[in-house]
């Protein structure tokens, strides 16, 4: 007789099975196995597993934000040949302990091997978390995870409204620069580390894993209005980044017309990329605090862009946008849309980005908030077009009539 309290667990490891037998190769798909596995875990564990789990995941990401902090992923050979702790903690002048007690929790979670007592090595995990590939997302979080420890105290020594505030979010007290007054992403700006600028940016490009940039809206479907005037601009890409949304709507036209596209970002970023790394694309300097500078684009794009930011910040950056769109400019917002009801172990990465940027005075909206943003802005909703996975959708906005 199979125990009681397994029994729900027995159920869900059945369809975990079901779904591992049809699996295919593609996001759906994939995600829908990992949720089904937690549905798994969850129906098992008791209290006490999960508070477990939670240290587990911690030690593992203090002992690898050590490894990276001191340098020590760096020192590691990269032809895969092995390095013992003696050496990683002379080379980072460290006492030995501390190597031998952060790749004890990182080998034990499967990041790197240890090839000998005390030696390790790369492996495909710890290479595919290298600093310039997804290690730089996990190096970001570390940014949020200090504005949480510190977010208790902050809300204690802060008026309720301050967090709405730019120069006094969560993110900029934990740094301690609140008396600069200057935002988080000014504070970025203005960062005197290269490397840690160049993270960011990095950052911006392993993330897009996470989110979807077509599948959406029907850019192709633009073909015959471009056609009739080909030195219209096509896609203003607003807070556009590295790019990586322009080369994917492109990819996804597929050569069924020749489009202008026009990067546009702060000084920063756009001063750091090499015109000939983006042939057919136009990079320009722009801060959406400002009158937007492109007029009457087919398309204005803002991609993982007003997230970062509250409504009444939003609408200062879409109005500035609604004053040069033509009469059938689109205004297109790629974001996370929130529902209304939570559901158990649905949308996770959903809600822990919004907690994130939380701290940085940021917010994942519902579609009530954008309506009320383009109507301030002189805008109203054409449609929305969600992604066939995940919470991720192109949200179209026209000149009101």
């Amino acid at each position: 007789m199979v125990h009681p309290k397994v029994s729900k667990a027995l159920e869900e490891a059945k369809k975990l099975v079901a779904d591992l037998e049809a699996y295919e190769d593609n996001p759906i798909s994939h995600q829908s196995v990992i949720k089904q596995t937690e549905r798994v875990r969850t129906a098992l564990q008791e209290p006490i597993d999960l508070v477990t789990r939670l240290f587990e995941s911690l030690s593992l990401g203090g002992a690898f934000h050590t490894i990276l902090g001191i340098r020590a992923y760096h020192a590691m050979p990269e032809d895969g040949s092995s390095i013992t702790a003696d050496e990683l903690a002379r080379i980072t002048n460290v006492a030995s302990t501390v190597i031998h007690r952060i790749y004890r929790v990182a080998v034990n979670h499967g990041v790197f091997i240890e090839t000998a007592q005390d030696t390790y090595a790369h492996n495909n995990l710890s290479r595919a978390l290298n600093p310039k590939g997804l290690g730089s997302i996990f190096m970001i979080t570390l940014e949020f995870t200090r504005a949480w420890i510190h977010l208790p105290e902050y809300l204690k020594s802060h008026e309720p409204d301050d967090v709405f505030d730019l120069v006094k979010s969560p993110a900029v007290y934990s740094v301690g620069k609140e008396h600069l007054g200057k935002s988080y992403y000014e504070l970025l700006d203005i960062d005197p580390d290269p490397e840690r600028r160049e993270l960011w940016n990095t950052n911006m490009v392993m993330a897009d894993q996470l989110m979807p940039v077509v599948g959406m809206f029907p850019f192709a479907s633009l073909k015959k209005e471009v056609e009739q005037d080909p030195d219209r601009p096509f896609l203003v890409d607003i807070g556009a980044g590295r790019g990586q949304s322009c080369f994917a709507i492109r990819n996804d036209i597929n050569g069924a017309f020749e489009g202008k596209f026009i990067l546009q970002d702060l000084p920063s970023v756009i001063n750091s990329m090499k015109a000939e790394d983006y042939p057919g694309f136009e990079l320009m300097t722009y801060d959406a605090f400002t009158p937007q500078p492109v007029k009457n684009a087919y398309i204005y794009f803002m991609r993982r862009f007003l997230h970062d930011f509250y409504s009444p910040v939003c609408i200062e950056f879409v109005k500035n946008t609604a004053a040069a769109m033509g009469p059938d400019s689109r205004l297109v917002i790629c974001d996370m849309l929130i529902p209304d009801i939570i559901e158990i172990h649905e949308n996770m990465d959903l809600y822990w980005l919004d907690f994130a940027l939380l701290c940085m005075t940021g917010q994942e909206k519902k579609k009530d908030d954008f309506v009320k943003i383009f109507d301030a802005a002189g805008l109203e909703l054409v449609k929305i077009y969600p992604s066939s996975y995940g919470r991720t959708a192109m949200i179209e906005a026209k000149l009101k009539k």
